[in-house]
């Protein structure tokens, strides 16, 4: 599986905090290239994606919103891209936007996380979209078998993934939309039906990843407008705040009952 590619309608994976429950954090070993090849090269990413001329275009065969492959020429230092052109509205009881797939990949790069390929925004045939790195040679979950993986070594990722969700409000995560990296790495792609007024968590909190908590809780109305503003209205930052707001009081409620040292993760 690639960016980009998505297997709607399969059940929430709202039990992938579950799967960690009793685990011990562990280092991560080994030396294994992370499959986060952009990392540090955002900004020449970023320009060859609105650049770059398309040589061609290809179904890819899954999703209900149709994204295409297309092909890019030069094809250094990205070959082909993701191609979504869904002008925002509802669609099917959703709400979609391609700016909310830009919109995901500039708040996770405000909070760190680096785990959202970069895309960008561009005209393609007359059409505006959003044109999203494709990533060669990644499987998602959904082809390993479609169970998230567990145990010590993907807590962080598993935690950070939650939290991100609940934060833009994203009830489409599936095993088609999650690709697996090296030992610990999740890529998180398809966040077209995010970023909804809706202010209810997709997914309940039992864990937080101390380090992404902190940076959220942080979170203010003009770090929101700086990091994604362009690309959502003001319903979209509301809601998203008002979720942030009920996330800590869900996380109070854990550490009341747990203890801090068993809900937020260091």
């Amino acid at each position: 599986m690639t960016a980009g590619q998505s297997s709607r309608g399969l059940a929430p994976l709202a039990a992938a905090c579950l799967l960690l429950a009793g685990e011990t954090i562990v280092a991560q070993t080994g030396t294994a290239a992370s499959a986060r090849v952009w990392i540090g090269k955002e900004a020449t990413i970023e320009a060859h994606l609105k650049s770059a001329v398309v040589t061609r275009m290809v179904d890819i065969g899954t999703g209900v919103t149709k994204p295409r492959r297309a092909y890019l020429d030069p094809q250094e230092p990205v070959a082909s891209l993701v191609w979504k052109p869904l002008a925002p509205g509802m669609r099917d009881g959703y709400w979609e936007s391609y700016k909310s797939e830009i919109a995901a990949y500039e708040l996770d790069r405000f909070l760190d996380m680096h785990v959202v390929p970069p895309a960008v925004e561009r005209t393609v045939g007359g059409e505006s979209g959003a044109a999203i790195m494709w990533l060669e040679g990644m499987q998602s979950v959904k082809q390993r078998g479609g169970k998230v993986p567990s145990g010590p070594i993907w807590g962080q990722a598993i935690r950070r993934m939650i939290l991100f969700d609940d934060l833009i409000g994203n009830r489409d995560r599936n095993a088609g939309n999650i690709l697996i990296g090296q030992p610990g790495e999740l890529i998180l792609i398809d966040h077209s039906r995010a970023f909804v007024a809706d202010t209810a968590l997709p997914r309940e909190l039992e864990r937080v990843d101390a380090d992404l908590w902190s940076r959220m809780t942080a979170l203010t109305r003009a770090d929101l407008a700086r990091a994604a503003g362009r690309w959502l209205d003001e319903r979209a930052i509301d809601a998203m705040l008002a979720r942030r707001d009920r996330m800590v009081k869900d996380v109070e409620k854990q550490v009341a009952k747990k203890g801090r040292a068993l809900v937020i993760i260091r």
